[in-house]
């Protein structure tokens, strides 16, 4: 029988590698795609992920045992990734009203493989591309991300907007609507 993730945390927190290597084994693959998603390029996404989960590692003693671990070093990692690429708060935002006028209509891309997908989603500016993945592919709401940024949300839609716009675009010119 497979040891749970707790027990494997109170191992690692004994610094047992047998366990490390298990918890490591167990969520990598997961936490490496929530790299890729948030990088620029893949080296930058496996230099995310080797600090991330240095990081992690670290801060096990932290986890609370409320709630699931792999969201736990999820959110770990979504948070390191972010904090990789500051960016400056000069971005250009679209207009409330222009977004307002244009609706929100969802991206169709399950026309399309997973690699396609994050390949197209890679394509998108920094700024956009990084609030696209933590409101449609991690699910935060705009509320609780203009908490974390000390953002406005209509900003914060307005970039969700134009970062759908920008697929929408994009898959009409390959033929997917």
């Amino acid at each position: 029988m497979k040891p749970t993730d707790e027990e494997l945390i109170q191992k690692c927190l004994k610094n047992d590698p047998a366990a490390q290597r298990e918890l490591y084994d167990r969520h990598s693959a997961m936490l490496f795609g929530v790299c890729i998603r948030y990088a620029r390029n893949r080296q930058d996404a496996e230099d995310i992920f080797q600090e991330a989960f240095v990081k992690a590692f670290n801060q096990l003693g932290k986890f609370e045992f409320k709630g699931s671990f792999a969201g736990w070093i999820r959110r770990l990692f979504v948070n390191y990734a972010l904090n990789y690429y500051r960016y400056d708060k000069s971005h250009r935002f679209v207009d409330v009203q222009e977004y307002e006028a244009m609706g929100d209509k969802p991206v169709q891309l399950s026309a399309l493989s997973t690699e396609d997908v994050l390949k197209l989603v890679a394509s998108l500016p920094e700024e956009l591309r990084i609030v696209f993945n933590l409101v449609e592919i991690e699910g935060y709401s705009y509320k609780e991300l203009a908490q974390m940024w000390n953002a406005n949300e209509s900003s914060l839609r307005g970039m969700n907007f134009r970062a759908k716009k920008i697929l929408k675009t994009k898959l009409e010119s390959m033929g997917i609507k």
